[in-house]
C-alpha cells in the first residue's frame, strides 16, 4: 500500500471519527521513518559518513541540544527548494500571470458564468467572488498571508480533486452551521499554516529573485538555497515524501494541503463550530496533522 493510498483513506473518513483517526493514514503505511534513512546512503547515491552529524543527533536524543537538520539527498533538496521558492511570493494584481491564475480559479469555480474580465475591461472584480468565500469583490486583498501559492493551491484542488473542492466549497457534508467558515479564505489560511509547519519559510539572509525570497549562498556554495533543511519532526517527515522514486512526490505539498483542508472541515463538523471558533478549529487541525506527520515519520 502506497503512502498516498493511506492519505486517501484519511481524507475519506467522516466527521464522526475520533481525533486519533488522523494519525496513521496521513502518509500511509510505507512512509520512511523519521530517522530511517541511513545517514550515509539513499537513493541518489552513497555519501560519506558524517561523524559530527551523528554526534549532534546523539546529543539531541539526550535532550542536550536541538535536533540537527537531516542530510537531504540531491533530489530532496531540489524538490524542497522548488516548493520553498513559491513561498512568500505575494499576489500582485498588476502582474498579468497572477490575474490570469485568478481568472482560471473563477472559470473552475463558476464554469457557466462569464469571466469578470469580459465586462470589467480586463479586471477581476465581481460580487460573485463572495460566494466562494472571499471578503470582497476582489480577492487580491485576501492573499496577504498565503500569497500566490495559496491561489495555486486552490487551483490544484479544483483541478485534481474536483469532488473534494466542490464538497468543501458548497459545504455538502454533515450538518452545517448557520454561520459557516468562508471556503476561499480558509484555503489561504491552510496554505499559510502548512508552510510554517513544514518549515518552508527562509530564515537566513535573503536576496530578491524571480522565484520569491531566495536565501543567499554561503561562502563556497555555487548556488543559492531557498530554505534551510528542516529539523522539526513533522517537517522532516515531509522531506521523506520528496525522495527519488516516491509516488506523488511531484505534488506532495498540494496533497498534504488537500488532506489538511479536509481534516479542517471534519474538525469543524465534529465540534459543530461556528465562524467565531474558526481559529480554535484551525489550531486543533494543525495539531492533528503535525501529530500524524510525526507518527508517520517514526514508522519504518
Amino acid at each position: 500500500r502506497g503512502a498516498w493510498h493511506g492519505m486517501n483513506e484519511l481524507r475519506q473518513r467522516r466527521a464522526s471519527r475520533g481525533s486519533e483517526d488522523i494519525s496513521e493514514p496521513l502518509l500511509g503505511g510505507d512512509s520512511a521513518g523519521y530517522g530511517s534513512a541511513p545517514m550515509g546512503t539513499d537513493e541518489d547515491g552513497d555519501a560519506p559518513f558524517d561523524f559530527w552529524h551523528w554526534i549532534l543527533s546523539l546529543l539531541a536524543s539526550l535532550g542536550l541540544c536541538d535536533r540537527p537538520s537531516p542530510r537531504l539527498t540531491p533530489t530532496q533538496r531540489r524538490r524542497l527548494d522548488e516548493i520553498a521558492a513559491r513561498v512568500d511570493v505575494p499576489y500582485d494584481s498588476f502582474e498579468d500571470s497572477h490575474r490570469a491564475s485568478l481568472l482560471e480559479l473563477w472559470n473552475l469555480t463558476f464554469p457557466n458564468d462569464p469571466s469578470p474580465a469580459e465586462f470589467s475591461d480586463g479586471g477581476v472584480k465581481h460580487p460573485k467572488w463572495k460566494e466562494m468565500g472571499w471578503q470582497g469583490v476582489d480577492p487580491a486583498t485576501d492573499f496577504r498571508s498565503g500569497g500566490l501559492l495559496s491561489l495555486h493551491n486552490l487551483i490544484w484542488l479544483a483541478t485534481h480533486e474536483r469532488g473534494v473542492y466542490d464538497r468543501l466549497l458548497r459545504k455538502t457534508d454533515g450538518t452545517r452551521s448557520e454561520w459557516e467558515y468562508p471556503f476561499a479564505a480558509a484555503g489561504v489560511n491552510v496554505t499559510h499554516a502548512l508552510c510554517d509547519e513544514l518549515q518552508l519559510r527562509p530564515t537566513r539572509r535573503r536576496t530578491r529573485g524571480n522565484g520569491g525570497n531566495r536565501v543567499a549562498p554561503e561562502e563556497g556554495q555555487p548556488h543559492a538555497s531557498y530554505s534551510p533543511a528542516p529539523n522539526a519532526p513533522a517537517a522532516v517527515a515531509f522531506t521523506h515524501m520528496l525522495r527519488k522514486g516516491r509516488a506523488g512526490a511531484k505534488d506532495a505539498f498540494e496533497r498534504v494541503y488537500a488532506a489538511w483542508f479536509e481534516a479542517l472541515d471534519r474538525e469543524w463538523l465534529d465540534r459543530g463550530a461556528t465562524y467565531m471558533e474558526f481559529g480554535e478549529v484551525m489550531n486543533a487541525t494543525r495539531s492533528k496533522v503535525r501529530g500524524a506527520l510525526e507518527r508517520a515519520g517514526r514508522r519504518n
